[in-house]
């Protein structure tokens, strides 16, 4: 055989033989590390592939969809997908294994944590029913995975063969009986949209900060809150993002999103002198020093000291200089705000609950239990079920005002208060408040 010498071909063919010699030039415990972090999403993306095709009977070769028809979601992972195989591409050419491992990484991280969760309502339509949105998504997420099996081949050249297998050899009799004999991905060069793809990074970095700024508070991602508002002075990230609202309150949880360029009204800063660097060169003028930092304009101490390095200051009759080593700068948010960001963007969420809010939030609740006790029950993805419950009258008014909402999430069709029934209930509070269940298939 003649073994290929250079490029990706070179890699796939080292990788798959396992030659020591080769190896040792290239640092195979980070390309290991790597891939370990990205095998088992993928997997999973496999397995969500999977039971959804087999439950429509949806099979690859249908008349492939337009790409600027497609819904924007399917277009953003197909252009995701053409970056990534263009950068992989040009690192194996260089033997930059470690960083096209961590590239697909991200990519992976992308598809499981984005694409597929925010496609999931699309591949949970009944099953059977064809549309023109079902069909872009399986054409999408079936092209995604038969590409990206071909691009961790020289990694993970068996999980790459399964992939292969499981996907295209299983639905085409003349398919090629390795993917390591598959020519090597190639983007389509007809596909573009960078406003799309500017707009997602966007919309996935506000995300990203709204929900730093949930952690931060602690509060979590099921309880609706009544607004956001997105503090920035670039006017285009408005244009960005403004197609995309829909998706952002649903992804931040929130009722409404809003915009300002005056942060000052979410929160301001307050700087204070370091007294372990400070006290050796003030002295007994420390309290002083302080009061004067205290008095002064937070937020333009904290700008003057980010552009210039240092802040001058008026103490007792002097001008004196702060270098960044001698003070702390605090960000203090204003009550009732949860914020995070940096100089150029600020998320800033408003975390006042009324009744409605608090009454959703136990239902988000409910359906997490529901859905983790389908999930321990190993029942099917389309298995619809009937639900008994007793609950404290609070949390049974919140059911009641969610009903069909919670039993459409849940694959319900009887959500019933199990009151006098001799059925054996499961207990799992809400928020302190008793909530106890039981659920059977429906035949």
């Amino acid at each position: 055989e003649v073994i290929p010498k250079t490029g990706a071909d070179a890699l796939r063919w080292y990788f798959c033989v396992n030659n020591p010699e080769i190896n040792s030039r290239f640092s195979v415990r980070l390309v290991k590390e790597a891939a370990q972090s990205f095998l088992l999403p993928l997997w999973n993306a496999l397995s969500f592939f999977t039971i959804y095709a087999n439950l429509d009977g949806w099979r690859p070769g249908g008349e492939p969809i337009p790409f600027d028809q497609r819904p924007a979601l399917d277009r953003w992972i197909l252009l995701r997908l053409d970056s990534l195989t263009s950068e992989t591409t040009r690192l194996l050419e260089g033997y930059r294994v470690s960083e096209a491992a961590k590239g697909i990484e991200g990519f992976v991280d992308d598809l499981t944590n984005w694409y597929i969760r925010r496609s999931r309502d699309r591949f949970w339509a009944p099953a059977g029913e064809a549309t023109d949105d079902k069909e872009s998504a399986y054409q999408a997420l079936y092209t995604v995975l038969t590409t990206t099996a071909r691009l961790i081949a020289p990694m993970t050249p068996f999980v790459a063969e399964v992939l292969h297998g499981n996907l295209v050899r299983s639905q085409e009799p003349d398919a090629r009986p390795s993917v390591h004999l598959e020519d090597w991905a190639v983007p389509p060069g007809d596909r573009a949209d960078r406003v799309l793809e500017e707009g997602m990074a966007a919309v996935q970095r506000i995300v990203r900060l709204g929900h730093a700024a949930r952690n931060a508070h602690g509060l979590k991602t099921r309880q609706p809150l009544p607004a956001v508002t997105i503090v920035t002075t670039n006017t285009g990230l408005g244009e960005l993002v403004e197609p995309k609202l829909e998706l952002l309150r649903d992804e931040l949880n929130v009722r409404e999103v809003k915009w300002a360029d005056e942060r000052s009204a979410y929160v301001h800063h307050e700087v204070r002198p370091v007294f372990p660097v400070c006290g050796p060169r003030f002295g007994k003028q420390m309290p002083a020093l302080k009061r004067a930092l205290e008095a002064g304009d937070g937020d333009a101490l904290a700008a003057q000291l980010e552009e210039k390095g240092s802040i001058a200051i008026e103490l007792e009759g002097q001008k004196v200089e702060l270098s960044t080593d001698e003070v702390e700068v605090r960000l203090v948010e204003r009550e009732g705000m949860a914020t995070q960001g940096d100089r150029e963007l600020l998320v800033a969420l408003d975390t006042t609950l009324d009744d409605d809010l608090i009454a959703e939030g136990w239902a988000r609740e409910v359906i997490h239990r529901l859905q983790s006790a389908r999930k321990e029950a190993d029942l099917d993805y389309a298995d619809r079920i009937r639900v008994r419950y007793r609950a404290d009258p609070e949390l049974e008014t919140a059911i009641d005002t969610h009903r069909r909402w919670i039993a459409g999430e849940t694959l319900a069709t009887e959500l019933a208060a199990a009151d006098g029934d001799a059925v054996e209930l499961e207990t799992n509070p809400v928020e302190g408040m008793n909530f106890a269940f039981s659920l059977e298939k429906v035949n």
